[in-house]
């Protein structure tokens, strides 16, 4: 009888190590060793049997339930190395039935059949279904329980599979017929039984014929099956018959089921009523021609897409290689459209832009393309020019009538594009090449001031190389920490102190030293680098702000200016607030300027953001005030601090009345809303003299102080304007 913590395996060869030992008296005859040989040899088959097996093979000890003998599968199953199995219980194993199994085992004193469960065990921390199949078992009188395991997951995922496919076999809208290699009706479905009028029980065993009516029809001939056979498809329009005699048509598509071994064994037909044929075929041609429509045209405006600009492309090529003519293309590009989709919402946009699609097509010759391209991008395509003069009228036209106003959600509206020429054959010979170069000619106009049209030149293509390696530097820059911020006084005018610091920023690059930040902020806020650059810059500041507050200024602030897409930001006051929090700075250290532009977008929404930063504590300034359009209504519900006037208008003091006329004006507003008022880009004594007597309290230019690392500054000592 073998121990408890020995495999049955181990007990088999100390069997047989005993039956030898117990020889040794007698002498060996030669006749014996072969049976030995074969007793071992069918010992080894059946310990590699049980080792490849496929499913897990467990011998337990009972009551208890201790491990006796496991194979390969098991180990692999349960997750653990076979030699950590043997010795161990049933119910360490992560089985979650193990004590359901040995009550089970322990109470069968006949040696019943095998019971079979499903059961779940726990491997490499993922539990899975596993098919259990137990039974008692005697070895030399003693009792054992016996497991047999297999992974379930691949029977359950077949039988969902299966209750998947027998349900949509039977929802589904058209009728289904399976019929067996002769013909014969195996199986329908409830919309077959709906559509005919026959049950199930009727049908099966019939010949599928059943449903053909006599009446001749061009569709279905004696052909069909010698063509199913050839082919293992059919379909087309048949004459079919209900159970209460009634004819009606039917779209029927047939395939043959099988495989090149063994030939055909099934049919599958299915079908759809479609009576009142021609009022079918009508509805049919209708939607064929509404899916090619669809194909090739814009589901928003209606104009042709890519696909059917492409075909059409094609052709006016050809044309102009046979012919030697040229034509152009036209890229435009809605000026501030995300600015509308902001401010109005997505469905005044959508109207916006088949208004624009509208005029477009309104605008053209019935031999020309309009096309969308998608977002607020349109292509023109002009199919005959004489020269690239044609075009440039045509452009001409399009900046005239899309820049009209537009009324949208009871507001007037002004859109304007900006448009790129490219000239076909000269430009390019493929639309992908001369989209490429329309859309470079497109964002030249951009850089020239937006509504105006560009014909595109080659240099353009190295601009944009240009611009391309100009961004991958900027965020190699960020990287590696290239940026720095340079800080520029701002004087109390009354005082001669200095009360605050604006925050600049610098690139001091490898190669080039200090970039100036027009040659880069431009590029950093179209490409969203802005955003992580921004971000450095609060943080910067919020650093030094700690620095000079415990140090020569304890109550200094520094003012950081945020970009159009910054603000926009949703988290905008939970990143503000986390960066203050991780500096410890206080907010009121922080003072935060707006362009006028950017606050005026959405004022609604400005008004949110505005109370939720400055109920954490934190200044706001409108910078560049009065550049851009202001509502005062607005304005006085803005909860800021200061407003500053834009250095254009300073500038003009003791040159231009109007200068001074703005300037006195920008103050006068500001004490009436008791806001502080700061002038930037003083650089002359006849301005500060007229500044403070106009009574301005804050000044900062050059005149005072010019932008400088902190390290300059460090001194603390107090700047002009005494």
């Amino acid at each position: 009888m073998p121990k408890p913590s020995e495999s049955a395996g181990d007990h088999a060869w100390a069997l047989l190590r005993d039956q030898i030992i117990g020889l040794g008296e007698r002498s060996f005859r030669k006749s014996y060793y072969p049976e030995l040989r074969r007793n071992l040899s069918r010992l080894e088959r059946f310990r590699a049997l049980l080792d490849f097996a496929g499913d897990m093979v467990l011998l337990i000890a009972l009551p208890d339930g201790e491990m006796i003998d496991a194979n390969a599968a098991a180990a692999e199953i349960l997750g653990q190395p076979l030699e950590a199995l043997i010795g161990r219980r049933l119910g360490e194993l992560g089985l979650d039935r193990a004590t359901e199994i040995l009550s089970s085992l322990a109470r069968d004193t006949a040696g019943a059949a095998s019971r079979r469960i499903e059961a779940t065990v726990q491997s490499r921390s993922r539990p899975f279904p596993l098919d259990l199949t137990y039974r008692i078992a005697e070895l030399e009188g003693r009792r054992y329980g016996v497991l047999l395991g297999r992974d379930a997951r691949a029977r359950i995922a077949a039988e969902a599979r299966l209750r998947l496919a027998e349900r949509v076999f039977d929802d589904s809208g058209e009728g289904i017929v399976i019929a067996d290699a002769q013909g014969r009706i195996v199986e329908v479905n409830r919309a077959c039984e709906n559509i005919t009028g026959y049950r199930r029980a009727e049908m099966e065993g019939q010949n599928s014929r059943l449903f053909i009516s006599g009446r001749p029809d061009p569709g279905y001939d004696r052909n069909t099956w010698a063509i199913l056979r050839a082919q293992g498809y059919w379909q087309g329009e048949i004459w079919s018959r209900r159970k209460n005699g009634e004819v009606f048509p039917v779209w029927l598509s047939v395939s043959a089921i099988g495989d090149e071994k063994e030939g055909v064994c099934h049919y599958v037909a299915m079908f759809s009523d479609i009576s009142e044929s021609k009022a079918h075929e009508a509805r049919r041609k209708a939607d064929e021609a509404r899916i090619q429509h669809m194909a090739h045209h814009d589901f928003l405006t209606g104009l042709p897409n890519r696909l059917l600009l492409d075909a059409r492309f094609g052709q006016l090529l050809t044309d102009a290689h046979r012919h030697r003519k040229r034509f152009a293309l036209l890229f435009i590009d809605l000026d501030r459209f995300k600015d509308i989709n902001d401010t109005f919402g997505h469905s005044a946009g959508d109207r916006l832009l088949c208004n624009v699609a509208a005029r477009l097509s309104a605008l053209i010759r019935a031999t020309d393309t309009v096309s969308r391209q998608g977002g607020d991008e349109f292509v023109v395509l002009l199919s005959e020019i004489g020269d690239p003069g044609d075009a440039a009228l045509v452009a001409h036209k399009l900046l005239r009538e899309l820049g009209e106003p537009c009324v949208l959600e009871g507001h007037d509206l002004t859109v304007t594009p900006s448009i790129g020429i490219a000239i076909a054959p000269d430009d390019g010979e493929s639309l992908e090449t001369l989209l490429k170069h329309a859309d470079l000619a497109m964002y030249e106009a951009k850089q020239q001031g937006r509504n105006n049209y560009q014909f595109f030149q080659q240099e353009m293509n190295a601009r944009t190389l240009e611009r391309l390696l100009l961004e991958n530097r900027l965020r190699q820059a960020l990287r590696q920490e290239e940026f720095e911020l340079f800080y520029q006084p701002q004087i109390d005018l009354e005082s001669g102190r200095v009360v605050a610091f604006e925050a600049l920023l610098r690139w001091r690059h490898p190669e080039r030293g200090l970039v100036s930040p027009m040659d880069f902020i431009p590029l950093a806020e179209e490409t969203g680098l802005i955003l992580p650059m921004g971000a450095w810059v609060l943080r910067e500041a919020c650093r030094q702000a700690v620095v000079w507050r415990r140090g020569p200024w304890p109550g200094i602030r520094v003012a950081v200016n945020l970009s159009a897409l910054q603000f926009r930001q949703p988290a905008l006051a939970g990143q503000v607030g986390s960066i203050l929090a991780d500096a410890g700075v206080e907010a009121g250290a922080i003072e935060l300027e707006v362009m006028e532009s950017v606050v005026m977008q959405d004022a609604g929404a400005t008004v949110d953001t505005l109370r939720v930063l400055h109920a954490m504590g934190v200044m706001l300034t409108i910078d560049d005030f009065g550049t851009g359009y202001s509502s005062l209504a607005y304005l006085k519900r803005f909860p800021v601090s200061a407003l500053k006037i834009d250095r254009s208008f300073v500038r003009d003091i003791g040159e231009d009345v109007g200068g001074e006329v703005i300037c006195a004006a920008v103050i006068g507003l500001a004490r009436n809303l008791g806001l502080d008022v700061v002038a930037e880009g003083v650089e002359t004594d006849a301005q500060l003299v007229w500044l403070r007597a106009a009574g301005c309290r804050r000044a900062q230019g050059f005149l005072l102080g010019e932008p400088l690392p902190a390290a300059e500054y460090a001194a603390g000592v107090d700047l002009g304007g005494g």
